[in-house]
Parts: C-alpha cells; sequence; structure tokens
C-alpha cells in the first residue's frame, strides 16, 4: 500500500510535466512535418545510384524551395537562408545542378 501512494503521485506528475515544453503553434508543427517528408524523400534518392536520380532530385529541389517559400513568414529570412544553404550542401555531392538552384534561391532572402 504504501508503494502504491509513492508511485502514483510520481506517475501523475510525470503524465502531467510530459505535456509541457511543447510550444510549437499548429503551423509550426506543420511545416516541420512536410520539411521532414521532403528530407525523407530526398535522402532516399542518396544513394550509390543517385547517377540515375538526378531528375527526381531536381523535382524534389524544386518542391523544397516553394516549401521555403510557402512559410516564409514562419521561418524568416535567416532561418530560410540557413535551410536553403544546408540542403544545398547536402545535395551538392548528388545533383550540382540541384545546389545551384537551392543556392540561388536563398539569395533572395
Amino acid at each position: 500500500m504504501r508503494i502504491s501512494l509513492t508511485v502514483v503521485p510520481l506517475l501523475l506528475a510525470a503524465a502531467l510535466l510530459g505535456g509541457c515544453g511543447d510550444n510549437q503553434s499548429a503551423d509550426q508543427k506543420a511545416m516541420n512535418a512536410k520539411f521532414e517528408k521532403i528530407d525523407y524523400r530526398i535522402s532516399r534518392l542518396e544513394t550509390i545510384t543517385s547517377q540515375y536520380n538526378t531528375g527526381h532530385f531536381a523535382a524534389e529541389t524544386k518542391r523544397y524551395i516553394t516549401l521555403v517559400s510557402r512559410y516564409r513568414d514562419l521561418l524568416g529570412p535567416e532561418e530560410a537562408k540557413r535551410r536553403l544553404n544546408e540542403q544545398a550542401d547536402e545535395l551538392s555531392g548528388y545533383c550540382l545542378a540541384c545546389a545551384g538552384m537551392l543556392t540561388d534561391a536563398a539569395k533572395q532572402y
């Protein structure tokens, strides 16, 4: 009985505190989910056969640029530029044209 009197309040406190700290808005959560999805699709293209995926890299790059542009107000100019430049660095080993598109898009911010 004594154990349950100690454990129950601790479990209750842990459950209540577990929900704290998530201060993202619904828009931010939706945006992050979309970025995670496109990052996953791009990462699937980064394989040993990536030289055959140039068209797919270009399509995903355009989607990424569009997504950054769509959420430019939520991201802010510095974050938008950072994301585009990071993606350009990541793709430069797989698709130079895609890296160029991302770098050019980052210059707009």
